[in-house]
C-alpha cells in the first residue's frame, strides 16, 4: 500500500523537476523576445535600375520574399493611398500552406531610388496581435556606376506567448510572416537580368546595357500607341 500511495507523489515530483527548469528558461527568453536582422548583398547594376526591382510592395514581396518558402501570393490590391507613398496599404492574397491567406502591408517610409520601409498591419493569421515595433527596411547604396549595395533590416518585438513560441519553434517560418527578404535570390535575379542583356553584339565593353524589369504583380502595363 505504501507503494500505491507513493507513486502519485513520485510522479508529481518527477514532473516538477522536468517542468520547472523549462519554465525558468522560457521566462528568461520570452520577456526579451525580439527579431533583429541586418544583412547586405552587392549586385552588379546601378542603383536606379535596382530600384525598379524593389521600389514597390508587389515587386519587393511578390517574388523575393521569404513568404514563398511557406505560401504563395496570387494577387495584389491597393487598399489605401496611391501605392507609392508613405501611408499606402497593399493587400496580398494567396495561401499559407494549404489555407487561404491575406495580409495588409503598409508603406512606412519611402525615398525613391534609396529606401523603402514596410510593416505588417493585419493578416488572416492574426500575427499583428503579438507584434510591436515591426518594421522592414530595404535600402540601396551606390558603390559606383555599375554596383549597388542592398541592405535589408528587419526588427520586431514579440509580445504574448503565441508568437514567442512560434519564434522558438521556427524563427524562419515566423520571419516569413514578418515580410523577411531573400537577398541572395534578389541578387541572382538582378545580376542575371543585367548579364543577359550585356552581349557583345548589342553592348560595347564598359557600357551599361538596357535592363528589362518585369512589371510588378497586380499592375497593368501601359498601352502603346502608334
Amino acid at each position: 500500500m505504501e507503494f500505491d500511495h507513493g507513486a502519485p507523489l513520485l510522479f508529481f515530483v518527477a514532473s516538477a523537476l522536468v517542468i520547472l527548469p523549462f519554465l525558468v528558461v522560457v521566462s528568461g527568453i520570452f520577456p526579451r523576445a525580439r527579431i533583429d536582422l541586418d544583412r547586405s548583398v552587392l549586385v552588379h547594376a546601378p542603383s536606379e535600375r535596382v530600384w525598379e526591382f524593389v521600389g514597390s510592395v508587389p515587386a519587393l514581396l511578390g517574388s523575393q520574399g521569404r513568404f514563398k518558402d511557406f505560401g504563395r501570393v496570387t494577387g495584389w490590391s491597393l487598399r489605401h493611398g496611391d501605392g507609392e507613398s508613405a501611408g499606402s496599404v497593399w493587400r496580398a492574397l494567396g495561401t499559407w500552406g494549404a489555407s487561404p491567406y491575406w495580409a495588409d502591408i503598409e508603406i512606412l517610409r519611402i525615398v525613391p531610388g534609396r529606401e523603402i520601409g514596410l510593416r505588417l498591419r493585419h493578416d488572416s493569421l492574426g500575427t499583428q496581435r503579438g507584434l510591436r515595433d515591426h518594421v522592414g527596411l530595404l535600402s540601396l547604396e551606390s558603390i559606383d556606376s555599375g554596383a549597388t549595395k542592398i541592405t535589408w533590416r528587419l526588427g520586431a518585438r514579440l509580445r504574448g506567448p503565441r508568437l514567442r513560441l512560434a519564434c522558438l519553434l521556427s524563427s524562419r517560418r515566423l520571419r516569413a510572416r514578418l515580410l523577411d527578404q531573400g537577398l541572395r535570390s534578389l541578387k541572382v535575379e538582378i545580376d542575371n537580368a543585367t548579364k543577359d542583356l550585356k552581349g557583345p553584339s548589342s553592348v560595347q565593353a564598359g557600357e551599361a546595357g538596357p535592363l528589362h524589369v518585369p512589371q510588378p504583380p497586380g499592375r497593368i502595363p501601359p498601352e502603346t500607341t502608334v
